[in-house]
């Protein structure tokens, strides 16, 4: 997001100098970002959630690393303390394969809706 924030202010920054005068050499766009989401790897299912939880959609955020490892778990809005929890323990213990750059790993926030089925 930050990165197409970026790209457009560039752009109308541009159309800006380039109106400015007939002789301003205005440089070429930058190649376009490739990024690619993070993806899970190993899922951890939280234990002992009450059946009171089925069906609800509940949204967690969290980020993963360039390593694919999981931190800053917390839920947007949770209303029960042990629902918290349990997620927040069973999320911290997942992998994933990490956001990529250019190909290259990096560090990605993400906001993830999960709906709580029985297993």
């Amino acid at each position: 997001m930050k990165t197409k924030s970026f790209v457009i202010a560039a752009a109308l920054l541009g159309g800006l100098l380039s109106s400015a005068s007939a002789f301003t050499l205005v440089a070429p766009a930058a190649a376009p970002v490739k990024f690619q989401a993070p993806a899970p790897a190993e899922i951890v299912t939280p234990t002992d959630l009450p059946p009171s939880f089925k069906g609800q959609t509940v949204d967690v955020a969290f980020t993963v690393d360039a390593n694919g490892q999981v931190s800053n778990v917390r839920l947007v809005r949770a209303t029960d303390k042990y629902l918290a929890k349990s997620l927040v323990t069973a999320l911290s213990q997942w992998k994933f394969t990490p956001a990529r750059k250019n190909g290259v790993p990096v560090s990605a926030k993400v906001l993830l809706p999960l709906q709580l089925v029985e297993s």
